[in-house]
């Protein structure tokens, strides 16, 4: 039976269920925070918080890399910027960071025997069915910007709103992906090995590159202008793997790009930005689907 508590970060009660199937929801205009968990480890205990509105959308927040030392996990970003907004909101914790305390980005991909990601979209269809929603979106910054993409690849008609993601894993820094392979692929002895083993998982270059079995799922990405590396590295794969124009952002009726100044650098918008970004996605995403 679920219990419950309180978290005075959240402010929110704590209820323990074992899926958003049957798991006690706040009322409207509540928040809660659910401990979904795992009968395989508890250390993959999937950690929410919904802000529960009465809307049609659902919106799936997910984070980026933390500093381990200066974050106590459930790390919950953008709760404070987001949370005024109308939607129902779903912020999620990547339960992959507590399965290994040096872990300090996993992008929700979780360890090898266990596939977090989708682990995460069955339990978002779930509560999506329960709360009524009629249009689900992921979203989230540089490695929460790879799960959003990776989670609406996995949710039919869904909407990833991405900002400055990465899209290939093994495309990034050194020193995360080394301890992303370590910790949670030790059996692998580089990311060539894990990407030949868990394709789909570790790289969205691969998972939606053009084809009959491209997603069937809408992508706008919000890209940093500045960040030159992203773009080389991460955003121009992506859009050649998926069939867009890799200058006029063109060429594909479910995937749109725009560029912003965030600042100098791999930096994440501003709140105010986010928020804006996230009503252009929306309204777009209305437009064409």
């Amino acid at each position: 039976m679920p219990s419950s508590t309180w978290d005075d970060r959240a402010e929110a009660p704590i209820e323990r269920a074992d899926s958003f199937a049957d798991a006690p929801l706040p009322a409207s205009g509540g928040r809660q925070r659910t401990i979904l968990t795992s009968a395989d480890d508890p250390r993959l205990d999937l950690d929410t918080l919904l802000l529960r509105r009465d809307h049609p959308d659902l919106v799936v927040v997910l984070h980026g890399a933390l500093v381990r030392k200066d974050v106590t996990l459930p790390r919950f970003e953008w709760l404070r910027s987001l949370r005024e907004r109308p939607e129902n909101l779903l912020f999620v914790s990547d339960p992959s960071l507590a399965w290994d305390e040096y872990v300090p980005l996993a992008w929700y991909v979780g360890p090898e025997e266990h596939d977090t990601t989708t682990h995460i979209a069955a339990e978002v269809a779930h509560l999506a069915a329960r709360l009524g929603t009629t249009r689900t979106a992921f979203t989230g910054s540089s490695g929460g910007g790879y799960a959003s993409l990776a989670l609406a690849a996995r949710t039919p008609g869904s909407l990833a709103v991405s900002f400055s993601p990465q899209t290939r894993i093994s495309a990034y820094d050194r020193m995360p992906v080394k301890s992303f392979r370590t910790r949670l692929f030790p059996g692998h002895r580089d990311m060539e090995s894990v990407e030949s083993a868990h394709r789909d998982r570790v790289d969205q270059t691969h998972r939606w590159a053009a084809g009959e079995h491209q997603p069937d799922a809408f992508v706008r990405i919000a890209h940093n202008a500045k960040d030159h590396g992203h773009i080389e590295a991460h955003l121009r794969p992506f859009l050649r793997a998926a069939g867009v124009d890799e200058e006029t952002f063109e060429g594909h009726p479910r995937i749109s790009v725009v560029l912003d100044d965030f600042g100098e650098g791999h930096t994440p918008p501003r709140p105010t930005q986010m928020r804006e970004h996230l009503d252009l996605a929306l309204a777009w995403h209305a437009e064409v689907r």
